[in-house]
Order: C-alpha cells, then sequence, then structure tokens
C-alpha cells in the first residue's frame, strides 16, 4: 500500500503566513510604541504590558504555524506526525477511531481539525488536517482517506 502525504495546500497555507505577519506587525507594533506610552504616567512600565502581551501571542503563533505547516504521512505501519519540533510514529492498532472536531476561539473565529483517539492517553490532532470555518470538500475528502486508509490496512493483518 502506497503511502499518502495529509498537508495544507500550499496557496493556504501562504495566505494564512501572510495574515499572520500582518496581524503581527500590526500587534507588534502597538506592543512596542502604543503600550509603552498608555503606561508612561503610571508607577508600572510599558515593559509589563508588552511582556504579558508577548506572552499570549508568542504560543498562538506557534500553534497556528505548528498545525498548519506540519504533515501527517498515513503509511502501513502508522500515521507519521511531522512537525516544527517533533517527528511522532502511531501505529494503527494504537488508534480506537479517528474523528473531524470543531473548534471556536474567543474572537469567535472557528476551524476544524481531524483528531486519531489512542487507546492510550488523550487524542492527537493531525498536523496538516485543518480547515477554516465551514468543512470543505478537501477537508471532507481527507477525512474520507483517512477512514479508508486505517480500514484498509486493518484488512491486511
Amino acid at each position: 500500500m502506497e503511502t499518502v502525504r495529509i498537508a495544507l495546500p500550499r496557496r493556504q497555507r501562504r495566505s494564512l503566513l501572510l495574515g499572520l505577519a500582518v496581524v503581527t506587525v500590526a500587534l507588534g507594533s502597538m506592543a512596542l510604541f502604543v503600550l509603552p506610552r498608555a503606561y508612561a504616567n503610571t508607577t508600572s512600565s510599558g515593559a509589563v504590558a508588552t511582556t504579558v502581551f508577548t506572552a499570549i501571542w508568542l504560543p498562538s503563533v506557534f500553534y497556528v504555524l505548528n498545525r498548519s505547516f506540519g504533515t501527517t504521512t498515513l503509511t502501513p505501519e502508522g500515521m507519521r506526525f511531522s512537525t516544527a519540533v517533533s517527528r511522532r510514529l502511531v501505529p494503527w492498532h494504537e488508534i480506537t477511531r479517528i474523528e473531524e472536531e470543531h473548534r471556536t476561539g474567543r474572537g469567535g473565529a472557528s476551524w476544524w481539525v481531524i483528531r486519531a483517539h489512542l487507546t492510550r492517553g488523550r487524542p492527537v490532532v493531525l498536523p496538516g488536517a485543518l480547515c477554516d470555518g465551514r468543512q470543505d470538500e478537501r477537508f471532507l475528502a481527507t477525512l474520507r482517506t483517512l477512514h479508508e486508509y486505517r480500514a484498509s490496512t486493518a484488512r491486511q493483518r
């Protein structure tokens, strides 16, 4: 059985990166120039506000980059997850089910991810399997491919 690679299309990754860059520049400028002036006449400095702002922003950026630029490769042995900071192989016999999950952020933005439930431990979100807002045909095709690949590897054992 051939390997199947699941990743976001180049165009979607590029637009996500561009949007992230614009928001980062805007919020970074605010953190560097607006916040210090806003706190200039108080006892606490703008450095505290900038530090708190950065402590919230950086993990969010890391999450988005890790999920969108990561890949999942389906092999006869299992699913191989590759992200910016980790590589992991999960054998098929350790996966109990695969499902899509709808997530909503605080600002009202929503997205879909695909999770693999494991026999031990918490579910794993598949890198590269991400969809904004509504489920599109590509996302549903990815989900079907996962179910078909898992079913075919179960029959071969």
